[in-house]
């Protein structure tokens, strides 16, 4: 996609999602997206059909974090390190910035849609990088070979998402970041031993 198009799309979803946290879904319009945005209403239906489009946005948003932390990742750490590091980061900015509300409707919408499924889609750069980090962790035996690279990523997206769901379950009354950082060492053990 070219620079320009997706830096102005960027904009809309960033704007848009930065209204649902502090308004609501509800509350907010496509008036306001637009306005905080600084964007036309051509743009914005250029680019979404409505404001129920940019729901299935949140994945493009994750993606975008994860893509800017790549740029700050020391790349000497270990698979573990780096691995609690994005955990950490993503579920912290989850936490502080998305309204749970819009996470537990996102997953409702992603089992019941016909479209694309957003967040399983292998294509994005969520996925591509994580495998990329299992197989350089597989490579370095760090993590043992008796799976592949790609069966680990799919094991630690599961973990991922099971987490969102358990905490969009319990209306975020706990801390998502805290609740990973105790149990994600039991997971990256086993990547360790082998599954």
């Amino acid at each position: 996609m070219p620079k320009k198009r997706r830096s102005t799309k960027s904009r809309i979803i960033k704007a848009a999602w930065s209204l649902f946290y502090k308004n609501g879904y509800d509350a907010t319009t496509v008036e306001d997206i637009i306005t905080a945005s600084k964007t036309s209403k051509g743009t914005f239906y250029h680019y979404f059909k409505s404001k129920e489009g940019l729901l299935n946005t949140l994945s493009y948003l994750f993606d975008e974090k994860y893509e800017e932390l790549q740029g700050t990742l020391d790349p000497s750490l270990t698979a573990c390190d780096k691995l609690f590091y994005l955990n950490h980061e993503l579920f912290y900015m989850i936490e502080t910035s998305i309204d749970v509300h819009l996470i537990a409707y996102l997953y409702s919408a992603q089992l019941t849609t016909k479209d694309r499924r957003s967040l399983s889609d292998k294509k994005r750069f969520y996925f591509q990088w994580l495998q990329q980090i299992m197989q350089d962790a597989i490579d370095s035996g760090e993590f043992s070979g008796t799976s592949t690279a790609e069966e680990l990523m799919n094991i630690y997206a599961m973990y991922e998402r099971a987490l969102l769901y358990d905490w969009s379950l319990f209306k975020g009354k706990y801390s998502l970041s805290a609740y990973s950082g105790r149990l994600l060492p039991h997971v990256l053990n086993q990547f360790k031993e082998g599954i």
